[in-house]
């Protein structure tokens, strides 16, 4: 079977979606030591909440909870994937350069891995919220109560 680029990147949306490795089901109340931070998306039932775990300014974790689409979820899934073990400021570099791809903005599109199966978010308008609205709750999570 040969997949063409349409085809990649719906699996890898797909993947994230069925089997996220970061998504906590039942209580979050064990998440102590985390910083939580929730958004929601204006658009649709999308509700996510973001657990970041910051240890001497390096991500050590990064645990969602919530209700979400594949696309909210995968990308939020696939982004924690990303940030963990990098330090902050980076971490929030990175973020902002995925918020640019969304936004349709100049990008650097090579260090961004499998998020690149979001690039063409952006045709449909109403998908945008999606593929922020966890990366947003994770950035919130993350500068709450760290220095940028």
């Amino acid at each position: 079977m040969s997949y063409n680029g349409l085809d990649i990147r719906r699996e890898i949306i797909l993947t994230h979606y069925e089997n996220p490795h970061n998504k906590l089901e039942g209580d979050v109340d064990k998440m102590k030591g985390y910083t939580a931070a929730n958004n929601n998306s204006p658009s649709c039932i999308d509700n996510i909440t973001a657990f970041t775990q910051v240890k001497n300014d390096k991500i050590i974790d990064v645990k969602f909870a919530g209700v979400a689409c594949a696309i909210a979820t995968a990308s939020t899934d696939i982004m924690a994937n990303m940030l963990k073990n990098q330090n902050v400021k980076d971490a929030n570099k990175f973020i902002d350069n995925y918020l640019s791809m969304i936004d349709n903005r100049k990008t650097n599109k090579k260090i961004l891995g499998e998020l690149i199966a979001f690039e063409n978010v952006n045709r449909q308008l109403n998908r945008i919220n999606c593929a922020k609205v966890g990366i947003l709750a994770i950035k919130q999570a993350l500068n709450k109560n760290h220095e940028v």
